[in-house]
């Protein structure tokens, strides 16, 4: 624990700058302005909130941004001269305000941040989540099977969807799945996950300047997506079912057998280069038909020293085996998206009971998310990395969340500076500024 202030100087502002200790140690250090580092993530949102909105939407991201924890209890402490939490827990729910409209101004904010002309591929991608939750008054809380640990229980399962342009991972939507007899009690109409993704990639509103490709795995390769893709002209790639059947011809084939086959009689070696690293894949392609989704290309796919293999399907026949794999490996980036709010940000840490609480939590910690980004592209870009380089490299969030701290520490002490007339204060301050 750091300490800065003693007693004995009754004539400083102490609430200009508090400390305290984190569960697993650390400086805890109070919120009260926006940073002027930060503000401009949050001005553009002023002008489709109100300002009592954006005070509270701004002070709960910042608070995710440097918290532990993402419950309700937690951020308020982190807030000073706040208003009891009561209040931020109704904010949640009450309050007058479209979350998916806030976070997607935000994402295409980011977009133009980043756009280069050379560079119009964006991944637009799909995966879902869940979390357990033994709450039994929580709206929306139904049986579901946790795929991380195999078990039942209950919970919320939530559709992630993100973009990804230029190595930058960017949050777009969370949508929480409601299954059919909790649907009519919300006075919300029921879709299956698949509807809800189908939904999210009709009504996306992305720029017509960028060539889109949606990224999924096997559980969205049905009609619901692949017509919606269809209708936005988007091409897909996603992974074929092994027990799907493959017509080349006039013959049908299994997809896991069919594979097999072909990857050991006609395979090539290729080097790709995923997100991080450039692993050897043997690699062979086919054009045929599948059920519901018309003709498609295959691409079969096994890594070195893997007996597993893969068939990616997409409705891009001219786009060579290579290049589906090395973008179909940038579907990772939604998994470690998941990981980071889980572990870094709390996505699962909400104690809420009403439904419309649960979503907004689920799009601050999407905002919070894209402040870091924000911090981190600004700091790539102050070090003196090129701003037209093709793939941007970013902290860790764990690295970008003590970024924040530091920027949130500096505007504090820079607070305290100036509203203080105690010099030797203001040198000590100094010197832990400068260290």
């Amino acid at each position: 624990m750091v300490t800065v202030i003693q007693q004995k100087q009754p004539h400083l502002p102490i609430s200009i700058l508090q400390t305290d200790t984190y569960k697993h140690g650390g400086c805890m250090i109070t919120i009260g302005k926006i940073p002027k580092k930060l503000q401009s993530f949050f001005k553009p949102l002023k002008r489709q909130v109100s300002e009592h909105v954006h005070s509270y939407f701004w002070s709960l991201v910042l608070s995710i941004c440097i918290s532990h924890g993402s419950t309700i209890d937690q951020l308020v402490k982190l807030l000073r001269n706040t208003t009891h939490r009561t209040n931020h827990g109704e904010f949640l729910w009450r309050s007058n305000w479209d979350e998916s409209s806030v976070m997607q101004q935000i994402a295409l904010d980011t977009l133009r941040r980043l756009f280069n002309k050379k560079d119009r591929q964006l991944f637009f991608i799909i995966d879902d989540t869940q979390t357990l939750k033994r709450a039994k008054k929580m709206e929306a809380v139904g049986k579901l099977h946790h795929h991380a640990t195999g078990k039942y229980g209950t919970g919320h399962t939530i559709l992630k969807v993100c973009l990804y342009y230029r190595g930058i991972t960017i949050p777009w939507a969370s949508l929480l799945y409601i299954k059919q007899e909790h649907a009519r009690g919300l006075k919300v109409p029921f879709r299956k996950l698949t509807e809800l993704a189908g939904q999210a990639i009709r009504e996306a509103a992305l720029p017509e300047k960028f060539k889109v490709t949606v990224l999924f795995d096997a559980f969205y390769l049905c009609p619901n997506v692949v017509n919606a893709c269809k209708k936005r002209k988007w091409h897909y790639i996603g992974v074929g079912k092994s027990n799907r059947w493959f017509t080349v011809g006039s013959v049908k084939r299994k997809l896991a057998q069919y594979g097999k086959n072909v990857l050991r009689n006609s395979g090539l070696w290729c080097n790709i280069t995923g997100l991080r690293k450039t692993k050897a894949y043997r690699l062979t392609e086919r054009i045929g038909k599948l059920n519901k989704l018309g003709t498609v290309k295959i691409v079969f796919s096994r890594r070195k020293g893997e007996n597993k293999q893969i068939a990616l399907v997409t409705d891009d026949l001219r786009a060579s085996m290579k290049t589906i794999v090395a973008n179909y490996l940038k579907r990772w980036s939604i998994e470690m998206l998941i990981k980071d709010e889980k572990q870094q940000l709390g996505l699962g840490d909400y104690r809420v009971k009403r439904y419309r609480a649960v979503v907004r939590h689920l799009h601050l910690v999407d905002c919070a998310y894209a402040c870091l980004t924000h911090a981190g592209i600004k700091a790539c870009r102050a070090q003196g990395q090129n701003k037209s380089k093709n793939v941007l490299r970013l902290e860790p969030i764990s690295k970008l969340k003590d970024r924040m701290r530091r920027i949130v520490w500096q505007e504090n002490v820079q607070d305290v500076i100036k509203y203080s007339h105690e010099k030797p204060v203001i040198r000590r301050l100094e010197k832990l500024l400068a260290a």
